[in-house]
């Protein structure tokens, strides 16, 4: 992955002249879209940015919101950011005009409905509007609204798989990883191995295959072995009853949530990541968190993630087939064991592609020096819906709701 790196003078000038960011997500608990909102809002602090977080939806008590006021980032959310989404609209509209003082330098929203027309208004004319999309493409008007799209200038994704569904945009798409917490990685050390550690990492939703992990842990031929459940999620409390009443207390463990702290402990102690997920699927942060840290992977073929096994001798990536993604851990394990896997030459495949120096300067350029990244806007050439006609439009559909 090629980076031009953003000079030390651009920085220097960033410092003086700050660039104002504005960025648009959703908050839910931890999870890779999390994650990478905050490691990203970090970066461009710690260059001289000043950076803006907004959101009309949030989780009450999710770690990422303290972690996005500690790194310090200003954050506008709504009162009912967490109940529903019509008033929580409504209040955006109506109160964070007063708030969002001055013209931002760019936006980047992974909101894309109408409601990104509302932010754009907040943007200078030479500043930048850049859409973005986590997981499978998706060009559902709903998701990417026809208003929306005569205000984009790029549109980010994870990975180059996905540049071409977004061609109609009719602006530069460009592929981007998002950032793990990988910026400070220990070299992988060889574990002695009698009982093998086995972890899902990521959010406990039944799309990402939780379940089907319990139904066949009891049969896997890689005893003696145990299974730990880092995350949180919906089925949290369904997992916990499963778990009791198939008698797997002994040998399964669900440990709640983590955060950037306790990662690198929970990588030094895993032998093995499991992700049997149906989810749509981009390039998971947890995979390529796991691959910094030297920890191989059992993977279902599902969005970017075979990309992630090219040439790539210490991961495994199989069809979403029950018998096809047991043969593949029990294939892995033997080979953790025997040490034909090793840890050594996963994060030199990973530095060579994905090391955080190249991926953060790629963020850096994005989003601080953008002419040079996407070339100029393109908003003044292109047919800019009314702002106001838009947003009121919209307001009247959800009040008539």
């Amino acid at each position: 992955m090629a980076s031009t790196l953003v000079s030390a003078e651009t920085l220097r000038v960033n410092r003086h002249y700050p660039k104002r960011i504005l960025i648009c997500s959703s908050v839910w608990m931890v999870g890779g879209l999390e994650i990478h909102n905050v490691n990203l809002s970090q970066l461009l602090v710690s260059n001289g940015a000043e950076v803006t977080f907004v959101t009309r939806y949030a989780v009450p008590g999710s770690p990422a919101i303290d972690r996005l006021r500690e790194v310090p980032v200003r954050f506008l959310t709504t009162p009912f950011a967490h109940r529903t989404s019509h008033l929580s609209t409504a209040w955006a509209v109506a109160f964070w005009p007063h708030q969002l003082h001055g013209q931002f330098d760019v936006l980047y929203t992974f909101d894309t409905t109408w409601f990104a027309v509302f932010l754009a208004r907040f943007v200078k004319s030479s500043g930048y509007v850049l859409g973005s999309n986590f997981g499978t493409p998706n060009l559902d008007s709903d998701h990417l609204h026809p208003a929306t799209r005569g205000t984009l200038d790029g549109f980010v994704v994870e990975s180059p798989m996905q540049i071409e569904a977004y061609d109609s945009l009719e602006v530069p798409v460009k592929a981007v990883p998002l950032i793990g917490q990988i910026s400070a990685v220990p070299e992988r050390r060889p574990r002695q191995i009698d009982e093998l550690h086995v972890a899902f990492i990521g959010r406990l939703i039944a799309a990402k295959g939780i379940h089907r992990l319990l139904d066949m842990w009891p049969s896997l031929n890689i005893q003696p072995a145990r299974l730990d459940f880092y995350g949180h999620g919906p089925e949290l409390e369904t997992l916990e009853q499963e778990i009791r009443s198939r008698g797997l207390s002994n040998c399964v463990q669900l440990h709640g949530e983590y955060d950037a702290a306790g990662l690198p402990e929970i990588m030094a102690s895993t032998d093995l990541l499991v992700f049997p997920t149906n989810h749509a699927e981009g390039l998971p942060l947890t995979l390529l968190e796991c691959i910094a840290y030297g920890v191989p992977f059992v993977a279902s073929d599902a969005g970017a993630i075979p990309t992630l096994a090219e040439n790539n001798p210490d991961v495994r990536v199989v069809p979403l087939e029950q018998a096809a993604f047991k043969r593949a851990i029990e294939e892995m394990s033997a080979s953790i064991r025997s040490g034909h896997t090793r840890g050594d030459r996963l994060q030199e495949w990973y530095r060579a592609r994905f090391s955080y120096t190249q991926i953060s300067q790629q963020w850096l350029q994005a989003l601080l020096t953008p002419k040079q990244f996407w070339g100029p806007p393109t908003r003044s050439s292109r047919s800019t819906p009314k702002l106001h006609d838009v947003v009121a439009r919209r307001i009247w559909k959800n009040i008539a709701k």
